[in-house]
Formats: C-alpha cells, sequence, structure tokens
C-alpha cells in the first residue's frame, strides 16, 4: 500500500510538494504509533483516497497527520514546520474530531452547519468524508459500541454531507454499510438476488460491450466502454418506496420473453420494469458531446432500441447532470440500459461535482447552499482552471459571519460572528441571562466578554440569588435578542431604582441646560409626552429614561416645544433665545417648525435626516434653524435651550433626499456591481460611493443614494442585506 502511495505521489505532484509529503509520512514511522486503528497503515490508506479526489499536497500532509490526532498526540508533535495553510487544515481537522455528534435528530441540520462552519476549508471536509470511508477498511478492528457510533455518524451526518456536496462515490458507500449494518437481512437476500441475475447475464452484457467498442472505434478518438451495477442502497430505497420484495428484481425476467408486450401494461412497467432497468447498464464516455450523439446513432444501427430516449445533454436536470440515456433488447429478451457522456461530464456526475441532494430531495435553496452551489460550479469547472485556482475556491468560509457553538447537553446555537457567552446564555432563555455570574468555555472559566468560537462547548455557571445583568453587558453583548432581554430585565425588575435614576437624570439634564423644570412638568404638556411615547404617567416617563428606552434630550425636547406654544418666544425668559426668529427668511418646505411660520430651515449634513425621521431643529445664530434627526449624536453637544421641535410637512412634490447607506461586504471583483445593480434596479440613483478595506478580505462601502422617503431607503437597506456577499448592512449616522 505504502509504494502505491510513493507512486502516486510521484504522478500527481512536483518534486518539491511530493517530497514534502514523504518528509511527513517518515516523521509518522518514526513515531510508529501501535495498538490502535488509526496507525500508519490506516494514514496511507487515507492519503491513497486523498490523492484520488484530486486534491493537493497540503491535504494530503493533513490525512497523515490524523493518527496523530486521533491518539492525542498533537499537542506533543512539533509542527514549527508547517506553512499557515497546512497547518490551519489539521487544527480544523483536530477541531471536527472533538465535535460532540451525539445529540437529538432534531439537531441534525445544525450539526451538519456546524460541522462545515468548524472545517472552513472545504478541503477538510472532503478530508473528513475520506476519513469516514476509510474506516470500513479497518471496521473489523473496531468494538461493536464504536461500530455503532460510526454507523450512525454515516447515516445521520456524513452520507448526507457527501450528498449535499455530490460527492457520491464516497456517499454511496457509506449508504451501503449502513444498509449492510442496519438492515443485514434484506441487504444480504437482495445482494444474493442481484449477484445470481449478475452471474446470469454478466456474459451478454461483455458481447454488448466488446460489440460497442468494435463499432464505435472508427468514429471517436478516445473512450471507455463498461458494465455499470446500481448500488445495492439505491435499488432497496426504490423497492420500498413501492412496497416492493426482492422477489420484483427477478419478477420482470420471468416474463422477459414478452418483455415489449409486457412494457405497453403502465402499472407493470412503472411499478417493475422502471425499477430494474438500470440495474445494470452500460456506460460510453467519449471525448466531445458530438461523439455522444454518433455513438448513440451507431448503437441504433446495431440493437433493438426500447423505451424512452432521453436527452440530458440538450436538457440538462435540474442538479446540473448531463448523459444521454436510451435502452435496447437484447436477443433473449434482456433490457439493457446505456448512458452515454462525456469525459467532463462523467467528472461532474461522479465525483462531486453535481447537486443530486437538492434535486432529489427537492430542498429548499438557503443562502448556505447557494455558496455551496457556487464552490461546486466552479469545481466542475476545474479543467479550465489550475490547481491554485480550484484549491483556492475550497478554502471558501460558507459560514461567513456566522459561529456555531454547543451546550454540554449536545444543543447547538447559530449565533453572529464576535458572540459572547451572554448572547450564548440569552439565546437558550432569558431565566439563564438574567441569572448568569459565569460561563465555562470547553471546561475552562473565562469572563463573560470573551469572544465565542466555532465548535466551542459553552457552559453558563447560573446563581438563583443573582441581582441579574450588568448595564455593562449591552456594551459587550453582540445579538439584539440579549440586548432587548436585559433592557427587559431593567425595566421590569428595578422600576423602582430605574424611576429614582431617571428623575435624576431629567432634573439634572434640564439645570445643565439652565431650563426651569417647573415651568414643563404640568399636566397637559406631560399628556402629550405620555401619548407620545406611549406612558401611562410620570414613572413610567422616569423608568424608560432610567433603563435607557428614551433620552431625557427627548422628553426635554417635546416639552420645551410645547412650552414655546403657549408662551411667544419674544416673552420667553428662556436665556439666549430672545430675537432669535427676527428677520429670517422662508426656509425649506418640506419641514414646519412647530409654532411659527417663515423661518429658515436647512437640512444637517452630519446625520442627513429624510422625510419619516423623527426631527428637531437646532436655531443657530444669524444662519435659521438646521434640521437635525432626533437620535443624531451631534445634538448632545447643542445649547439645549435652543433645540425647537419640527416635523415633515405632507407633501408630495418628489423632492429627492440623498440617505447614507454603510455596507459591509467581501471583497470580490462582482460585488460592487452587484449592489449597484440593486440600487438601480429599485429605480434609485448613487450620488456617492467610497470603498475601504477592511481585514480579512472584506470591505466597507459608503453609498450615497437619492430617495423620498426613510421608507424607500429602509427598503433598500433590507434588499441589499440578502445578497450573498454582502454581511450587513445600515444606515449611517
Amino acid at each position: 500500500m505504502e509504494q502505491n502511495l510513493l507512486i502516486k505521489i510521484k504522478k500527481s505532484f512536483s518534486l518539491d510538494h511530493g517530497q514534502k509529503i514523504i518528509e511527513v509520512l517518515n516523521m509518522l514511522k518514526c513515531i510508529n504509533i501501535q495498538n490502535s486503528v488509526y496507525n500508519i497503515d490506516f494514514a496511507v490508506g487515507l492519503a491513497n483516497d486523498i490523492i484520488d479526489n484530486k486534491l493537493d499536497y497540503r491535504s494530503v500532509i493533513t490525512a497523515l497527520y490524523y493518527p496523530i490526532i486521533k491518539n492525542d498526540m498533537l499537542d506533543n508533535t512539533d509542527l514549527g514546520g508547517l506553512d499557515d495553510e497546512t497547518y490551519s487544515m489539521i487544527i480544523a481537522l483536530s477541531n471536527l474530531e472533538k465535535l460532540n455528534l451525539s445529540t437529538k435528530q432534531e439537531q441534525l441540520e445544525s450539526i451538519k452547519n456546524m460541522f462545515i462552519a468548524i472545517a472552513k476549508d472545504i478541503r477538510v471536509i472532503i478530508i473528513k468524508l475520506c476519513i469516514e470511508q476509510q474506516k470500513l477498511n479497518f471496521i473489523d478492528l473496531f468494538t461493536e459500541e464504536d461500530v455503532e457510533k460510526t454507523m450512525r455518524g454515516y447515516n445521520d451526518i456524513f452520507a448526507p454531507i457527501a450528498a449535499m456536496l455530490g460527492i457520491s462515490h464516497i456517499k454511496n458507500r457509506l449508504e451501503d454499510a449502513t444498509f449492510r449494518y442496519y438492515k443485514p437481512t434484506f441487504y444480504n437476500e437482495l445482494k444474493q438476488a442481484l449477484s445470481e441475475y449478475v452471474d446470469e447475464r454478466n456474459d451478454k452484457i461483455q458481447e454488448v460491450i466488446e460489440k460497442i467498442k468494435q463499432e464505435i472505434a472508427p468514429i471517436v478518438e478516445k473512450c471507455q466502454v463498461y458494465g455499470r451495477q446500481k448500488q445495492l442502497y439505491s435499488i432497496a430505497k426504490k423497492l420500498q418506496k413501492k412496497n416492493m420484495g426482492v422477489n420484483a428484481i427477478l419478477d420482470v425476467y420471468g416474463r422477459k420473453n414478452n418483455i415489449e408486450e409486457m412494457a405497453k401494461d403502465k402499472a407493470f412497467n412503472e411499478i417493475t420494469l422502471s425499477h430494474i432497468m438500470d440495474i445494470l447498464a452500460v456506460r460510453v464516455i467519449v471525448s466531445t458531446i458530438d461523439e455522444c450523439y454518433a455513438v448513440l446513432g451507431k448503437i441504433f444501427s446495431i440493437f433493438k432500441p426500447f423505451g424512452n430516449f432521453k436527452d440530458y445533454i440538450a436538457n440538462p436536470k435540474a442538479n446540473g447532470y448531463q448523459s444521454l440515456h436510451t435502452a435496447i433488447i437484447l436477443d433473449n429478451g434482456d433490457p439493457v440500459e446505456i448512458q452515454i457522456r462525456t469525459f467532463d461530464m462523467h467528472n461532474y456526475a461522479e465525483y462531486g461535482f453535481a447537486a443530486h441532494w437538492a434535486y432529489k430531495i427537492n430542498k429548499k435553496v438557503t443562502e448556505t447552499d447557494a455558496k455551496i452551489n457556487y464552490i461546486r460550479s466552479i469545481m466542475e469547472m476545474y479543467k479550465d482552471k489550475s490547481d491554485d485556482e480550484l484549491m483556492e475556491t475550497l478554502k471558501t468560509d460558507v459560514y461567513l459571519g456566522k459561529i456555531f457553538v454547543q451546550s454540554p447537553q449536545g444543543k447547538i446555537l447559530e449565533l453572529p460572528e464576535g458572540s459572547t457567552p451572554i448572547d450564548f446564555a440569552y439565546a437558550i432563555h432569558s431565566k439563564i441571562g438574567d441569572s448568569c455570574v459565569g460561563a465555562k468555555i470547553n471546561g475552562k472559566m473565562f469572563p463573560l466578554a470573551t469572544m465565542l468560537s466555532n465548535g466551542d462547548v459553552v457552559e453558563i455557571i447560573t446563581n438563583p440569588n443573582s441581582k441579574g445583568p450588568s448595564r455593562d453587558w449591552l456594551k459587550v453583548c453582540k445579538t439584539q435578542g440579549a440586548r432587548t432581554k436585559i433592557r427587559a430585565f431593567f425595566k421590569r425588575e428595578m422600576k423602582e431604582e430605574n424611576i429614582k435614576k431617571g428623575k435624576s437624570i431629567l432634573e439634572s439634564q434640564a439645570k445643565l441646560k439652565g431650563f426651569n423644570l417647573t415651568k414643563l412638568l404640568v399636566d397637559k404638556y406631560l399628556e402629550e409626552v405620555y401619548d407620545r411615547y406611549t406612558f401611562s404617567n410620570i414613572d413610567d416617563m422616569y423608568a424608560s429614561i432610567g433603563y435607557g428606552g428614551i433620552t431625557a434630550n427627548q422628553v426635554l425636547n417635546k416639552l420645551q416645544a410645547l412650552y414655546r406654544l403657549d408662551n411667544p418666544v419674544e416673552h420667553s425668559d428662556t436665556p439666549g433665545v430672545q430675537g432669535v426668529y427676527k428677520n429670517t427668511k422662508g426656509g425649506d418646505d418640506q419641514v414646519v417648525v412647530r409654532g411659527y411660520s417663515n423661518l429658515m430651515t436647512k437640512l444637517a449634513k452630519c446625520c442627513n435626516p429624510i422625510p419619516g425621521d423623527k426631527i428637531v431643529g437646532y436655531v443657530s445664530r444669524g444662519n435659521g434653524v438646521t434640521i437635525h434627526r432626533e437620535d443624531c449624536s451631534t445634538i448632545d453637544q447643542y445649547e439645549f435651550e435652543r433645540l425647537i421641535e419640527c416635523d415633515w410637512k405632507n407633501t408630495s412634490n418628489n423632492k429627492a433626499f440623498v440617505g447614507n447607506i454603510s455596507v459591509i461586504a467581501n471583497a470580490t471583483s462582482s460585488t460592487y456591481s452587484i449592489i449597484s445593480k440593486k440600487v438601480t434596479d429599485n429605480k434609485l440613483e448613487i450620488v456617492s460611493m467610497n470603498i475601504r478595506p477592511l481585514k480579512e478580505s472584506r470591505s466597507i462601502i459608503s453609498l450615497g443614494v437619492k430617495v423620498a422617503s426613510k421608507h424607500q431607503l429602509d427598503d433598500l437597506i433590507n434588499k441589499i442585506k440578502i445578497l450573498p456577499e454582502v454581511i450587513d448592512a445600515f444606515r449611517e449616522n
């Protein structure tokens, strides 16, 4: 086996890369792992599989390290001589081996997602699938407990992932292994029936193969012609779907003398013949599409056609599969299916480049599925790319921006990158979050502000006597859900404290601005504040200010505007405001300043308010009123007594306003054109675009877009957010 590997290494890699593989192989032999299934023999067989799957030399080196990983020797092994990329692959494979796969059925989809996220590099996933396939060669050395665990992993995790990636030869082998393990009687009966059938007809199939080779030799330059037996698991699934037994396989051949008449019997054809036709088939592989059709014509001239001819070259299946399918009848009455395809089509179908999983189970395609499909489409075109280009594609991180972590009980949660144990705790349940006092990550205590990584096992330490979350948690947590639940706690559990705190904040803010709060806190003004912010009474208002639901400035702005309506400015005792409004000219016809007319207004450039935003005016000295969004951070720097309430007029003059959007996206050549197209598709105009590079091959794109309202801008942001390359999109302040 080792000699075979050395030959493959020499044929598949450059001298330099081959030498690196041999150095690792020699290192592994020196370690001399004994008394373990995962030894040098396992590693050599695995490396052979990796090369057969057309991966690069780094993948082979990673595979050779598997016995070291599996025997818990990685921490004591010198990895200093490895390049960063190979090192990362080995660590990712090690993390996959630590993943807890023993969990509930409803978590299987999350496990598969977590599996892919931890690997990050598609090559690591293929290596892991090859590892599972290689286990079958050593299965007799496993304990019964390990065999059961392995088969459950095949059935629940690895065969579906191989199917998802379209790696059919691994999928088929794992499925047949689980079929044999879980249903040994059915498996053996079916295998025996097929063996008898195949043995009986093998000579005839060989005659067909030789005749086709002889007849097409003059019209094709290069070809392969061979017989193919359908996978046992696939046959079993078809039989079970129609509630049929093994005898159904042989049933049709007892009636074969009249097979053409039998085929006219619709029930017979659908239930029996259609399930048996492709048990044995002849496959013809040629170089070009023209040769496919030439071979088809030649076959029709030497054999009697039977059944429907299917042209999946001109009309590919939904999964991209291409081939010509037809059937012939032999002299003895046996039907034989014949498939004709090019070498490229064959690679697509056999080595992971066809999305059989999505086609067969009619799966709704998610954002993640789309990325995996993209990877497959690039892999399918590998013939036009260098090895380096193909490997670069396989390094795609499918779950960029997301992480998957689990509880000690195996519950898996998907969280955004940058999430902390606080986010994890509240994602489980608000009571867990409220009583959280600490966290263990992979068995060790860490601060609650620690950022989690893919595959982390997080245990939340709770205390029923805890006073609840800290306000500082609002600055630490990543998810909106956690922030909402923390604020809800303060609102619900600490109302008395929040009332005192809110009242103090309001009084301090009013005093800071030199405003007489007694004149503002009168019932008729407060009623309007309650109505606008859905408060029941003054305590609700104070509590909201106390826990941060509303700012003191928002309340004071409203009270101040109401006070001015009752007290004209020229008679106001508010310091520094008298005379500000005199001799001003008419301004923006979109904005009305409450209680005044003919005021010159302009929109603030710091926050670019647009119709639909809640706004407030700032009375400048001799330069009219500047209109800001209520949540603009600049307002806090202004003199409080110069703020005045404003609102938008209900006009329909279609005036355009500039809304600013920030987009964080993967830095690819097509990202910017896709975003621009999304703007123009919504019949909007880009007035400015600025692109700044970020870490990890990302960019932040600042867009200025002409819109008529906040609703129009929000709608555009939501549409940009769901673009494949976009990580996040939000409005700039």
